[in-house]
């Protein structure tokens, strides 16, 4: 099999080329334990769905459709111009499969996709959902990385953004991963809450650094319509909490720089995880599966909405979105993620995947005002591609999530 072509530029990850594209395998798991005041991506999901647990037979008929839906996935791209290099199971809570259902689903993909390539393999594990004989299993499983949405060590915080684990809980699955045999452990942690303080957040981060982590991803809260927290907002004057948003992360990545640890996108620390790289950037086209999984592949942009469960087991191989990658509604969405690199989004790989010259884009009447908004915070435009000056990216992102949020209506 011929080598793929590497990029130096971060840290000599691969690029798909034309006779060559590199493949990042997203699974999808729709499932939670619980439903949280902060989250976006449960609106709309009915929680008798949302809720599911391993013994009910609805949940099995789910197992049971993403599989069929890996093995025609894999049957269409095995071969040598498609080469898998990355893996992430996401959600919903990943690690709330059981044994059975995440060895069946891997089972699937090893036998459908070629993973002799695969450099990267993360679950994405809440803190209340495994214990270290689990963690063991999933490296058992082929995983490599371990990727935990803490948010937070404040116990009172977890409370209010509807989580489960506890702050001690929290800081154990560290630990306990590391004893799996996890070579790389993330977390997640979140500032800008609406009611939240610094001397809180300055405990969260002080906290994170002192876990022996590879890696360290900081967020801002974003006011999705539909998220419990959006409607507590109601109150706030909205242009004072968006610079108390700023204010907040740009403290959190100070100290976090303070620890040594390097920043490569933004609010991303430590080590370069190539999933994470080669999504904002393009370098590889994306197979998602499952109920709520997105795929851009091909030059195509294909979504199982997520919510609609029933139907994705009824039909696991039909896409509810299947449209052009280059309509103006996916490339806003490509370009807000892609400028999260520093090195930013690169021009050949934006041909590439959608097919548009990132120019031109930049012209059309639905997007010129967004390039416009970009170019007065500082963007670089030259022949390699556009990106955010390191100082501005993160406040400058920050408030583009929070005007796009506060442009869209309440729900209910």
């Amino acid at each position: 099999m011929a080598p793929l072509v590497a990029d130096e530029s971060v840290s000599g990850l691969p690029l798909s080329t034309p006779g060559r594209r590199v493949v990042m395998l997203y699974v999808h798991v729709p499932f939670c334990y619980s439903r949280c005041t902060f989250c976006d991506w449960v609106q709309g999901i009915p929680n008798k769905d949302l809720l599911r647990r391993p013994e009910d037979s609805v949940r099995r008929s789910y197992i049971d459709a993403m599989c069929r839906e890996i093995k025609a996935r894999g049957a269409e791209l095995r071969s040598e111009t498609h080469t898998p290099y990355v893996m992430y199971w996401g959600g919903g809570t990943a690690s709330s499969l059981d044994e059975r259902e995440a060895t069946q689903i891997m089972e699937a993909l090893r036998s459908s996709f070629d993973f002799g390539g695969v450099a990267e393999a993360t679950i994405e594990c809440s803190p209340d959902t495994v214990d270290a004989a689990k963690l063991r299993l999933f490296r058992s499983l082929g995983f490599n990385r371990v990727s935990s949405g803490v948010q937070s060590f404040d116990d009172a915080r977890l409370r209010r953004l509807g989580r489960r684990h506890s702050a001690e809980q929290a800081e154990r699955i560290v630990y306990n991963a590391r004893e799996a045999g996890f070579e790389d452990v993330t977390i997640d942690i979140m500032s800008g809450f609406p009611d939240q303080d610094a001397e809180e957040l300055d405990a969260t981060v002080a906290k994170a650094l002192e876990l022996p982590l590879s890696h360290l991803s900081l967020y801002s809260f974003r006011p999705t319509p539909g998220t419990f927290m959006r409607r507590r907002m109601a109150g706030v004057e909205k242009r004072d909490y968006l610079r108390k948003q700023q204010l907040l992360f740009t403290r959190a990545r100070q100290a976090i720089h303070g620890s040594g640890l390097t920043e490569y996108a933004s609010g991303y620390f430590g080590k370069v995880s190539p999933f994470a790289a080669m999504y904002f950037q393009l370098r590889a086209d994306t197979v998602g599966l499952g109920s709520g999984a997105i795929s851009l592949l091909d030059g195509r942009f294909q979504s199982h909405e997520k919510g609609r469960l029933h139907s994705y087991i009824s039909d696991p191989l039909g896409f509810d979105i299947d449209v052009s990658a280059g309509q103006d509604r996916v490339l806003v969405s490509l370009l807000q993620a892609g400028l999260a690199m520093f090195d930013g989004v690169l021009r050949d790989q934006w041909r590439l995947a959608t097919g548009t010259e990132l120019a031109e884009v930049l012209t059309r009447p639905a997007i010129a005002p967004l390039a416009e908004f970009l170019r007065g915070r500082g963007l670089v435009e030259d022949e390699r591609g556009i990106r955010l000056p390191r100082r501005q990216a993160g406040i400058t992102l920050i408030e583009l999530a929070f005007e796009m949020a506060m442009s869209q209506p309440e729900i209910g």
